[in-house]
């Protein structure tokens, strides 16, 4: 079964059309975008909600890359992926956690269905990956701030308040935990929010469990 593909996805949800799609493609073969970036500058889709239709379709956490802190951050992280790579790609590297006993790399990129630049990272660094979505402009931001060092970077902040949408939230808002909770939970699944009603609970979801845990402060 082929994996779909970014055009496909959104025509599926309603979000564009076909004409919409051919006239991003012809876009892309003139300027060499990627197509995502395409649409979006094209005024076919607004980022947030080509994330939000991501996060939902593919059940891969957004993620708002402004609220990391910089500190977790370091050279030996930025290392598994270079600022080539990452500009081209529009995938950066976030953390290396333990998982069940098995070390993950956790990356963020604007185009989760570019799976062949997912396969050769997970081969060029001999870890499987762990991705989350966010927009272009973070990714550029987080480039420019961690990469080039521009501390004086400001984030246009187009993901904070977005939120997966799954069957069980339907009808509900929730907040997303900006920072997911990878720098918390011992066990990270890739499906986490802070609870609406209780936000000093953060709620992690997988296909097998749901368990609450509290933060560390």
């Amino acid at each position: 079964m082929s994996r779909p593909r970014l055009g496909e996805i959104l025509i599926a949800e309603g979000r564009i059309d076909a004409a919409q799609l051919q006239a991003a493609l012809g876009y892309q073969k003139r300027w060499g975008r990627k197509i995502g970036e395409c649409l979006v500058q094209l005024g076919f889709i607004p980022e947030v909600d080509l994330c939000q239709v991501l996060s939902k379709v593919l059940k891969v956490p957004v993620i708002d890359l402004s609220k990391l802190e910089n500190s977790r951050i370091t050279r030996e992280i930025l290392n598994y992926i270079s600022i080539q790579m990452a500009r081209t790609n529009r995938i950066v590297p976030l953390a290396v956690k333990d998982i069940r006993g098995k070390k993950r790399l956790v990356v963020a990129t604007s185009d989760p269905t570019n799976y062949k630049v997912l396969d050769e990272l997970q081969f060029k660094t001999g870890l499987p990956i762990l991705p989350m979505v966010t927009s272009d402009s973070d990714i550029e931001w987080f480039i420019r701030r961690h990469y080039m060092g521009e501390s004086d970077a400001l984030p246009l902040s187009y993901i904070s308040g977005v939120s997966p949408i799954d069957d069980s939230t339907a009808g509900e808002k929730m907040q997303i935990d900006p920072v997911s909770s990878i720098f918390y939970d011992a066990e990270f699944t890739g499906m986490t929010n802070i609870n609406r009603t209780n936000p000093g609970v953060s709620v992690s979801k997988s296909k097998d469990r749901i368990s609450t845990k509290k933060p560390k402060s």
